[in-house]
């Protein structure tokens, strides 16, 4: 179980994780800002669950919309560049190989070793091969890529929101702030430790960065909602 656990955890991409996780953070502290901004102001009780809840769907359908129009701006520059660099390859196949060497050449490998790699490349998937070292481009973005990018962070946002949504709807008024400030905290601590195990980054640093940002948010918009009131 331990080494299945392990092999799976090796799979996940860390850029993934800590992209998610930025998604889900800024859903924690985006809603229960709004959620201490609205105490604050002293909004009145079915109101401010009205609006906090409102604020959740709507800021995951923005973050969804985002997330889907660059993804397919990326599919659509992915797309242009390799039409060109397949043009080239047809145009001037020689030169292309020779820079795909001069690629190798310029990290060091020897020419010869550099011009034999770029000729097996060429003859195998050449296109990937120019797309990859030339423009750092591993998978040209699909259209099931972006709309599942765009579903995954949306999802994310969601996530993140739902404890001072919680908090909001079934906390009385004379709790609810100390309530949604827990709630938050817990769940940018979970983040955090869900980033340092698989994204490859320290936990306390994280932790610490984390909560002290959100924590900082949230005292400005629970002090602006007061300044409101």
């Amino acid at each position: 179980m331990t080494q299945a656990a392990g092999q799976w955890a090796r799979r996940i991409d860390p850029a993934d994780v800590r992209e998610l996780m930025t998604e889900t953070n800024d859903g924690i502290i985006a809603v229960a800002g709004l959620a201490l901004g609205l105490a604050g102001a002293e909004i009145g009780p079915f109101s401010a669950q009205l609006i906090v809840l409102i604020s959740s769907v709507a800021g995951a359908l923005s973050v969804f919309g985002v997330k889907l129009g660059e993804a397919m701006a990326d599919r659509e520059a992915h797309l242009a560049i390799a039409a060109e660099e397949r043009r080239l390859m047809e145009r001037s196949p020689d030169e292309e190989m020779t820079e795909l060497a001069d690629w190798f050449t310029g990290r060091g490998v020897s020419p010869q070793t550099a011009r034999q790699v770029a000729r097996e490349l060429s003859a195998g998937d050449g296109l990937s091969a120019q797309l990859q070292l030339e423009y750092g481009i591993e998978q040209v973005t699909t259209r099931r890529s972006a709309w599942g990018a765009a579903l995954r962070a949306g999802a994310a946002f969601l996530i993140g929101s739902l404890g001072p949504v919680l908090a909001t709807l079934f906390v009385t008024s004379r709790w609810r702030t100390g309530y949604t400030l827990i709630t938050a905290v817990l769940a940018l601590t979970i983040t955090s430790a869900l980033l340092s195990a698989l994204g490859r980054a320290r936990f306390w640093s994280t932790t610490l960065r984390t909560l002290g940002i959100g924590l900082a948010t949230l005292a400005g918009t629970f002090a602006l909602g007061q300044l409101l009131a």
